[in-house]
């Protein structure tokens, strides 16, 4: 039985040709693919990083209202942390976090954080607010902010504001910097450069 299958096959095949290279379709992937895949990436990696950021009251470090908050990584120079407490890096990007939700609170953030890389920026300014207005009880946006803040790779060191600019109620925070402004600042500082 099998043999006479094999041999209608080969009958229907008979005038069956190869296709000639001129013939053959390519399938390459479009510049529109690869955006595509590109924020279907970074949609996962704020996904991760959404999660790994707790809405959770109870899992987040109280702060009050008057309570200043001080953060660096290691390898932050005190001097650094001087200016950056003294408000004398320029914050170009500003956001009040105040009467937001956390779970927008969280996605804000990120949202920010992301951008001022993007474009280079390394110093933000974040109102928090001082939550309630009494020193007893706990600023939840502000405890969320100084958790927050201390979970992101991207955060080098932060300070609460100046009194001019909201003093316990808001943070100036210093990013690391973007690869592309490593590269700019070696090739400007390097032995030897034009300037």
């Amino acid at each position: 039985m099998q043999c006479e299958d094999l041999n209608l096959f080969f009958a229907e095949m008979a005038d069956v040709r190869p296709l000639k290279t001129d013939d053959k379709l390519h399938f390459g992937v479009s510049a529109t693919d690869d955006e595509t895949a590109r924020l279907r990436r970074a949609n996962a990696d704020t996904d991760e990083r959404l999660e790994s950021l707790s809405i959770n009251p109870a899992e987040l470090e109280p702060c009050r209202a008057d309570d200043v908050l001080e953060f660096a990584r290691e390898g932050v120079q005190d001097a650094v942390l001087k200016q950056l407490r003294l408000g004398r890096y320029e914050a170009k990007t500003r956001e009040d976090f105040r009467g937001l939700k956390l779970a927008d609170a969280r996605a804000r953030l990120l949202e920010l954080i992301d951008a001022a890389m993007y474009r280079g920026e390394r110093n933000l300014l974040l109102i928090s607010g001082k939550g309630g207005g009494s020193g007893a009880l706990v600023a939840l946006i502000k405890s969320a902010l100084n958790t927050w803040l201390k979970q992101l790779p991207e955060v080098q060191a932060f300070h609460s504001a100046t009194r001019e600019e909201g003093g316990s109620g808001a943070f100036y925070v210093m990013l690391r910097k973007s690869e592309a402004k490593k590269i700019h600042d070696r090739e400007t500082h390097r032995k030897g450069a034009r300037r």
